[in-house]
């Protein structure tokens, strides 16, 4: 005992005390300390755990602008004469069944091969094909099928030709059907299609008023 109070001094006292009263100190601070300890604005956004703030703590409405997205808050606004050609259309002498525009008008007999060319062929820089069995008799309600058929894309090897094909044609009005083959004896009419698209756009003044 003796030793020890020997060993006391004025700073060894102080010292420890002062531990003690930062230890106790702390432990109060954690225990109490709240949002109405903190003084306004002086928590730096550097001092918050990185993604630690979601969308439950944030009030949106109390958010301000972003720099250009106020255009966004004014939807611009289109002539209806320019939005009516914005919608997907056919173009002139075509008519729309089952997702194609089917032409109206049909070529001439050809067998299919010659028949697919003609399709691919520059049409006012159109890409175009045969139609579908599908697409061909959803159009026939629109015109009369030519004489002795029409043909379609669909093709099978053929039955009598080992190596050819036979191209399915659609030969009546009800939507019946036969087998040609791909040859000058087996030509039918034909009609192309295109699919649907922004055909006769023309450019208009887009404001935002």
């Amino acid at each position: 005992m003796r030793r020890l109070l020997r060993r006391l001094s004025y700073a060894n006292v102080m010292s420890t005390l002062a531990v003690f009263i930062a230890l106790g100190g702390s432990s109060y601070a954690a225990v109490t300390l709240n949002g109405k300890n903190i003084k306004t604005r002086s928590i730096p956004g550097k001092k918050l755990r990185a993604n630690s703030v979601t969308g439950f703590e944030i009030n949106e409405a109390r958010l301000h602008t972003v720099p250009w997205s106020k255009y966004a808050d004014t939807a611009l606004r289109l002539d209806p004469a320019a939005v009516e050609e914005l919608l997907l259309r056919c173009p002139d002498n075509t008519v729309l069944a089952a997702g194609a525009c089917v032409e109206l008008v049909a070529h001439r007999a050809a067998p299919f091969g010659s028949a697919e060319m003609e399709c691919a062929g520059p049409q006012q820089n159109q890409w175009r094909r045969l139609p579908t069995h599908e697409e061909l008799t959803s159009a026939l309600a629109s015109f009369p099928l030519s004489q002795g058929g029409e043909l379609t894309s669909d093709v099978f090897p053929s039955t009598r030709t080992p190596g050819s094909i036979d191209v399915l044609y659609v030969s009546s009005q009800g939507g019946e059907v036969g087998l040609t083959p791909d040859t000058s004896e087996g030509a039918k009419a034909f009609r192309c299609v295109v699919d649907p698209g922004n055909y006769g756009v023309t450019e208009r003044v887009i404001t935002g008023k």
